[in-house]
């Protein structure tokens, strides 16, 4: 007798998979960070604000929990509910994309990781990039997206890049060259910022497109 699979639980499984090991590697990331700031004689506050300024930990964040929703775990918990809406689902799909990408281009040669860095690395920023849009595939239906959308989808990258120059400005911390005011100064920075927000939309603009944006007809009642 053949076993036929639920589509559905399929999805809950993969999602539980994405959560865990991105989870993993957050935590392990986190532990590294905070303890190599210590062993600078910084303090562990100081080790947590270095670890929460880069897009890549945010991110990854964000998938985390998106995944949680969809896992067995949280599919059926209510509260969790906003985290299973197609567009937050997009946003955090746009955004891992953009966290591989950005990484690839213009990141990965600033950095030799080894042991476990090296692993959190890989799973930050070359297992999860790749693996979550198959979920947003999954998890979102066909037509539940308008190209309106696309602002809240960038509503996430733009709260980072508040957050960011704000953070920069009280503690002079930038995690990245193309973002790092007292270096290049403010013009250049919001050029950078802007144009990799265009890079987000036009990300953005393709994942709505890829899932159709016209919503299906309410059926006719009979007469």
């Amino acid at each position: 007798m053949t076993r036929v699979t639920n589509p559905a639980s399929r999805l809950t499984r993969f999602a539980a998979l994405l959560a865990v090991l991105g989870g993993a590697a957050l935590l392990v990331q986190c532990y590294l960070t905070v303890s190599h700031q210590i062993e600078l004689g910084k303090t562990f506050g100081f080790g947590v604000v270095m670890y929460t300024g880069y897009f890549t930990i945010t991110t990854n964040a964000l998938c985390v929990a998106v995944a949680f929703a969809h896992s067995p775990w949280g599919a059926q918990k209510s509260r969790l509910s906003i985290l299973r809406e197609p567009w937050v689902v997009t946003c955090a799909t746009a955004s891992i994309v953009m966290v591989g990408a950005v990484y690839h281009v213009l990141l990965s040669h600033l950095y030799q990781q080894e042991g476990l860095q090296a692993v959190c690395n890989r799973i930050l920023h070359y297992t999860i990039p790749p693996l979550f849009p198959l979920l947003w595939w999954f998890a979102v239906p066909r037509h539940s997206l308008v190209w309106s959308d696309a602002w809240r989808i960038l509503s996430y990258p733009l709260a980072y890049l508040v957050y960011l120059i704000a953070r920069g400005e009280m503690t002079g911390l930038y995690p990245y060259f193309f973002i790092d005011v007292p270096r290049i100064g403010y013009p250049q920075a919001l050029l950078n910022a802007a144009g990799l927000s265009a890079v987000f939309i036009a990300a953005g603009l393709l994942l709505i497109a890829v899932k159709g944006t016209v919503r299906p007809p309410l059926p006719t009642p009979a007469n």
